[in-house]
């Protein structure tokens, strides 16, 4: 029988199919980066979808607003400004300003949110309408038309803010909208005299005929 010797010294052969425990600690902390990298990833997604349902929840509050504004339902104290959260609606998380005319929240830069373009189409229609009105004789005083609308602009404000990858992403929503004067602080006094006035001179003669 034949007898192989292993001089002293030499390294053993490791058996056929096995690992070293260094390769099994090396595969074990690949897989626990890709599953890290994987968590990292799911959690974003989760974030960007709760900012586009916020951001979406935030728009149709704003439209609810301002629909009350063109309502009339401010016209006491929109002038001043309003604000306000919507915790009777169950959204205690969002709050709202609105300002009118040229002024502009605190704290916001010149381009401070998103802009209503279905508005802005109508406003361009009413520039295009008084257009025509020019052409065909029919002089328009341009400060009239000016008075005809009002500049209605609305921030909405949620909390908290979210982060994305390390990036924190904002949290407000502004609109504008162009609503009509009157539906925005209705009549003055005078054009209600007036119309006072004209429906009493319209209004049947009550005494005796001839």
């Amino acid at each position: 029988m034949t007898r192989t010797w292993r001089t002293p010294g030499s390294p053993r052969r490791r058996a056929s199919g096995g690992f070293t425990l260094a390769e099994v600690a090396v595969t074990i902390v690949i897989v626990g980066i890709g599953m890290l990298t994987v968590l990292e990833r799911l959690n974003d997604c989760k974030m960007t979808a709760a900012q586009t349902r916020n951001v979406k929840l935030a728009r149709n509050l704003a439209l609810l607003t301002l629909g009350e504004v063109a309502s009339g339902q401010f016209q006491d104290d929109i002038e001043n400004g309003l604000s306000g959260t919507y915790a009777e609606e169950g959204y205690p998380q969002f709050s709202y300003e609105v300002i009118v005319g040229d002024d502009s929240f605190e704290g916001a830069s010149a381009e401070d949110g998103s802009f209503d373009t279905w508005q802005h189409q109508r406003e361009l229609e009413e520039d295009r309408r008084a257009e025509r009105a020019r052409e065909s004789g029919e002089e328009e005083d341009p400060k009239d038309r000016e008075e005809a609308f009002e500049k209605v602009k609305i921030r909405i404000t949620f909390v908290p803010k979210i982060r994305v990858g390390g990036t924190e992403l904002k949290n407000e929503l502004v609109l504008e909208e162009w609503i009509p004067w009157k539906q925005v602080y209705g009549e003055n006094e005078e054009e209600k005299a007036a119309a006072d006035g004209a429906a009493a001179g319209t209004a049947p003669d009550s005494g005796g005929g001839r």
